[in-house]
């Protein structure tokens, strides 16, 4: 248990302490003490962040980046012929989506757990490196039963990354320093997620989507051993001074309310805080409306034109995302500034609405409009997702609640996937109406 009382008032944390003749200072001057010890410290903090977002962010950047692109690339394989292939009939290719997300879901909670015991740089890209090998098992199996095993595979080894980088993130950046970066991580992953080319002529291009990309993502994932930053307390790359600062900020924000010892009675209160299941049940309608565009989004643009070509559908899909990782910088910027998460994630999801809403009209407008509401949907998805992330993380206290809490969201939010992967059906192209009444 952290010692609130040593760490904010022990002289090595504290102001400088006053000569004992009380002729010595004026009230005024111990006024000015303090001020200047409080400026002080903001000065450290702001070094500390540039020092953290240098070291923290860009290695779980390049990975969550990776096993996104991972994750949702099978919707441009299925562009390049993936399913003729295969031999892949009717509902075929949303039984594979469903998959993916059963691993996914069951495994988040257990990873964090494992993550609270091992060193993040070794358990994180140790699960990154499995995933890339069953994505380039994707690429060359021949059979629809191989496929469907990739994708269990898949789902996971991916399951502990996400929960467990809002853990690790959590563990060195106050509760209002945390939107931003975790919005870099998310924007940067999604945005990019759809931006696959046709692979070289003499194999098929859905193949090398996923050979070509798993081969990546295995390469980076080794590499990030020895780059991803370990617990602020056994970081070598940081100083004594830093870690009592990182120490103060994370105590300021917690105060007395701490849980870092897990037994019956822990647990019992991370399942019955009623916190965790109201964002957690939000999390399924925010995660249902990212993964229609995450999945769908060429198959949707596809279906306005068939005569669309793969690369046309990729130069239309592209500026969707790119829009939406632009509405999520910004809204992680106001989000930090006011220091205020409400407000910010009911705007998205009034965005969303409205590209719904246009989307279940879509008999009555142009097919301009209906791509239109395709920036909606994403925009105001992107805006929420990772909102609702730093809402739980700065809600609850102590290093297992947080890894617990953040694992259970995501965890069983991850069910918005597999409603996604069941409502968009080739007998619904192409106007998707069941698909888009579920998700509005």
């Amino acid at each position: 248990m952290i010692d609130l009382k040593k760490e904010f008032f022990s002289p090595q944390t504290s102001a400088p302490a006053l000569d004992h003749d009380p002729g010595r200072y004026s009230s005024e001057s111990a006024s000015s003490v303090s001020c200047d010890a409080s400026q002080i410290e903001v000065v450290e903090a702001r070094r500390l962040d540039r020092k953290l977002d240098a070291r923290v962010l860009p290695p779980l950047v390049f990975l969550w980046f990776l096993s996104f692109v991972d994750r949702v690339n099978i919707g441009n394989a299925r562009l390049q012929g993936l399913e003729k292939d295969l031999q892949m009939t009717g509902n075929d290719f949303n039984v594979t989506l469903v998959v993916f997300f059963v691993p996914f879901i069951l495994f988040e909670v257990p990873s964090n757990l494992v993550l609270r015991k091992l060193a993040p740089s070794t358990w994180l890209s140790l699960e990154v490196f499995l995933l890339a090998i069953f994505t380039i098992g994707q690429g060359v199996i021949t059979t629809y039963g191989g496929l469907v095993t990739m994708r269990f595979f898949v789902g996971l080894f991916e399951a502990g990354l996400v929960p467990g980088s809002v853990f690790l993130l959590a563990s060195y950046y106050p509760r209002f320093d945390l939107q931003w970066r975790l919005n870099i991580l998310m924007l940067l992953a999604y945005a990019i997620a759809g931006m696959d080319e046709d692979g070289p002529s003499h194999y098929k291009g859905w193949r090398w989507i996923f050979i070509i990309e798993g081969s990546v993502t295995a390469a980076v994932a080794i590499a990030c051993k020895w780059i991803i930053v370990d617990w602020p307390a056994t970081a070598s790359w940081l100083t004594d001074a830093d870690r009592a600062l990182i120490t103060r900020r994370i105590a300021r924000d917690a105060g007395t309310c701490r849980m870092d010892r897990l037994n019956v009675k822990a647990l019992r209160r991370c399942l019955l805080d009623w916190k965790v299941w109201l964002t957690t049940i939000v999390y399924i309608g925010t995660c249902n409306s990212t993964y229609s565009i995450n999945l769908f989004a060429p198959t949707i643009v596809q279906q306005l034109n068939p005569n669309f070509s793969p690369r046309h559908v990729q130069a239309l899909v592209i500026p969707i995302f790119a829009v939406s990782a632009l509405a999520a910088l910004l809204s992680a910027l106001g989000s930090d500034k006011l220091r205020h998460r409400y407000g910010f994630a009911m705007g998205g999801y009034l965005i969303s609405g409205i590209g719904f809403v246009v989307l279940l009209a879509q008999h009555h407008v142009a097919v301009g409009v209906r791509y239109m509401a395709l920036y909606f949907v994403s925009a105001g998805s992107y805006v929420a997702l990772p909102l609702l992330w730093t809402l739980l993380a700065n809600n609850v206290a102590g290093q297992y609640k947080v890894s617990i809490a953040a694992a259970l969201q995501i965890g069983l939010g991850n069910s918005g996937g597999i409603i996604a992967s069941l409502i968009y059906t080739k007998q619904q192209a192409p106007f998707y109406s069941t698909g888009y009444d579920v998700s509005f």
